[in-house]
């Protein structure tokens, strides 16, 4: 068997009707945080379910250790929509990352999974999202291929993390 072209899981993604109620719970409860709150993520191209389209949805992440929580509250037709409108509050997928998106995508069709939302962003960052044929449950693997500005962010928001007081629940960088 060949080495996947795509490395560890790094993240949960957390669909949530509230984001800041979201945010509230894990730095009360399971003290994670601080989170960061994105501005509204532009996306360059898009597509969803095999038509082009790009989704709208609110997001904010926080690190415990090395694995990052998302939180995502969608604003309209996604996979995020989907699992809210079916009840599907809470994990949504796993995030994996990759130096080559088209290696990981062959890899990944290869063995039955299907891309159904993705896209790229003006940076050339780009993400896809594949039903990885679960059984009537959510198996959804997101794939991101991240340049180096969205990496530096991400190294930034870790590094909060690892010296966060535990009471500011949301940070800007």
């Amino acid at each position: 068997m060949s080495a996947k072209p795509y490395g560890p899981l790094v993240q949960n993604g957390w669909v949530v009707k509230d984001i800041d109620a979201a945010i509230k719970y894990w730095t009360e409860t399971w003290a994670v945080g601080p989170f960061f709150k994105f501005p509204k993520i532009v996306w360059e191209t898009g597509f969803y379910r095999g038509k082009d389209m790009i989704p709208d949805y609110d997001a904010a992440v926080a690190y415990n250790g090395e694995f990052m929580v998302e939180l995502i509250k969608p604003n309209g037709p996604s996979i995020f929509q989907e699992a809210l409108d079916s009840g599907n509050v809470g994990v949504q997928h796993m995030c994996a990352m990759t130096d080559d998106l088209a290696a990981a995508t062959a890899y990944i069709e290869k063995r039955g999974g299907v891309a159904i939302q993705g896209g790229t962003f003006a940076d050339g960052s780009a993400l896809t999202y594949f039903d990885m044929g679960g059984r009537g449950d959510s198996h959804i693997l997101e794939i991101a291929q991240l340049l180096e500005g969205p990496q530096q962010l991400f190294a930034a928001i870790k590094a909060a993390a690892a010296s966060w007081d535990g009471k500011t629940p949301v940070m800007t960088l």
